[in-house]
C-alpha cells in the first residue's frame, strides 16, 4: 500500500525477521524445501576444504580474503566463519579473522588463498530459492489488491510453492519492503485492500521522483536500447489494439522499472519501487477488459523514449510529469470498476478477512 498506510503497528513483528543475511544469501532455484542459504554453502565448502587439508591447519583466514576469492559478499562469509567457530574447526585470532585448528596462525598468500578457493567459485550456488517463487507470489497477491483484505498463511505459502518456511518468510519480507503487504498488531501478514488514497499518494511520490529519476539515469541510458524500446512503442501504437494487453505491460515494465535501474542513489530507487503500487492496477485492468484507453499513454511514452534519445532530459522530464498527472485519473476510475468485480480465487494460502 501506500507508505502512509504503514502505521508503526505494521512494523511490529520486524523482531520476527531472521537474521540471515538477506543479500544474495538463499538457496539455489529448484533445491526445495531442504535448500540451504548462501552460508551454508560456503561453510560446507570450507568445511570440506579443511577436512582434506587444502586448507592447511594454522592458516590465518580473513573475512574480506575469503569473501573475494569466493566472489561473494562478507556476510554469507562472516556467517559461515562464525558457524565453523561453532563446529570447533577454526579459532578466532588475536585480531581479525580465524585460525584454522589448533595449530600456531600462518598467513596465506594471497595467491595461496586463491589458488584454495577460486577454482571452487562455480561450485557456490549464488541464486536464491526467494527469488524462484517471488514474482509468482507477487502476481497472486497483486491479483487481489482491489478486493479486499486477506491474511497469508506463512506455514502454507511454505508448503503451495514447496519451500523452506525461511523461505517463505523471506519472500514475505521482501513483499512488504515493496508494499504489497504489512504486518497486523498480532504479526500477522496482511494484503490490504488497495483504496483510492493509496493511488493519489502513490502519484504524488511518483511525481516528485521519477523526473528526477530520469534525470539522473538518462546520460547513463544505452541508445540502442532506447532505439529498440521506441521501435517497439511505436509498432504498438500502429496496431493499437491488436498489439495486446502482455505488450504494453512489457512496455511498461520497460519504461517505469527497466528505465530506473541504473539509479545510483538506492534510497531514491527504493522509494520509487514501493510507490509504484498502481502501476498494478491498469495489468489488473488488461486481464478483464479490452485495452481501449492505453493509446495516449503510448503516444507519451514514444515521445520521452525519442527525447531521451537526443538528450532532451528536460522536455523528457515535462513529459513524463505530464502523463503521471494524465495517467492518476484514469487509474482511479480503472480501480473503482475492478472493485465491483467479483473476487477471484485464491490460492490455499492466502484466506479473506471478513
Amino acid at each position: 500500500m501506500a507508505e502512509s498506510r504503514l502505521s508503526a503497528d505494521s512494523r511490529n513483528g520486524a523482531a520476527d525477521h531472521p537474521a540471515a543475511p538477506r543479500d544474495a544469501d538463499m538457496p539455489g532455484a529448484g533445491e526445495g524445501a531442504g535448500a540451504a542459504f548462501l552460508y551454508d554453502s560456503v561453510r560446507n565448502l570450507l568445511e570440506q576444504k579443511i577436512a582434506v587439508g587444502e586448507v592447511p591447519p594454522g592458516a590465518l583466514l580473513k573475512e574480506a580474503a575469503v569473501a573475494t576469492h569466493l566472489g561473494v559478499s562478507r556476510a554469507p562469509v562472516r556467517r559461515a566463519m562464525a558457524m565453523l567457530a561453532e563446529q570447533g574447526l577454526i579459532r578466532p585470532a588475536d585480531g581479525q579473522g580465524y585460525i584454522v585448528g589448533a595449530a600456531r596462525a600462518r598467513r596465506l598468500s594471497p595467491r595461496e588463498l586463491h589458488d584454495i578457493l577460486a577454482p571452487s567459485t562455480e561450485d557456490m550456488n549464488r541464486s536464491a530459492t526467494w527469488e524462484r517463487i517471488f514474482a509468482r507470489v507477487s502476481d497472486e497477491i497483486t491479483a487481489l489488491l482491489p478486493f479486499g483484505t486477506y491474511r497469508i498463511q506463512e506455514a502454507e505459502l511454505g508448503d503451495y510453492h514447496d519451500v523452506s518456511r525461511t523461505v517463505a518468510r523471506e519472500v514475505l519480507w521482501r513483499l512488504m519492503d515493496v508494499r504489497l503487504i504489512e504486518k497486523d498488531r498480532k504479526s500477522h501478514w496482511i494484503v490490504g485492500q488497495m483504496t483510492a488514497r493509496d493511488v493519489r499518494d502513490s502519484f504524488e511520490m511518483r511525481r516528485l521522483l521519477e523526473p528526477q529519476a530520469l534525470a539522473n539515469v538518462a546520460p547513463s541510458l544505452d541508445l540502442a536500447w532506447l532505439e529498440g524500446l521506441a521501435g517497439r512503442i511505436d509498432a504498438a501504437i500502429a496496431s493499437f489494439p491488436a498489439c495486446g494487453a502482455g505488450e504494453i505491460d512489457a512496455i511498461e515494465h520497460d519504461m517505469f522499472e527497466a528505465m530506473y535501474q541504473g539509479v545510483r542513489n538506492a534510497r531514491m530507487l527504493g522509494s520509487i519501487r514501493r510507490n509504484q503500487i498502481a502501476l498494478n492496477v491498469p495489468r489488473l485492468f488488461r486481464q478483464h477488459f479490452p485495452i481501449r484507453d492505453d493509446l495516449p499513454a503510448l503516444t507519451l511514452y514514444s515521445q520521452i523514449v525519442r527525447l531521451l534519445s537526443t538528450g532532451s532530459i528536460n522536455a523528457a522530464q515535462v513529459l513524463l510529469r505530464t502523463h503521471l498527472e494524465r495517467a492518476e485519473p484514469l487509474v482511479l476510475a480503472r480501480l473503482r470498476v475492478l472493485a465491483m468485480l467479483p473476487a477471484p480465487a485464491t490460492v490455499p494460502y492466502i484466506v479473506a478477512v471478513h
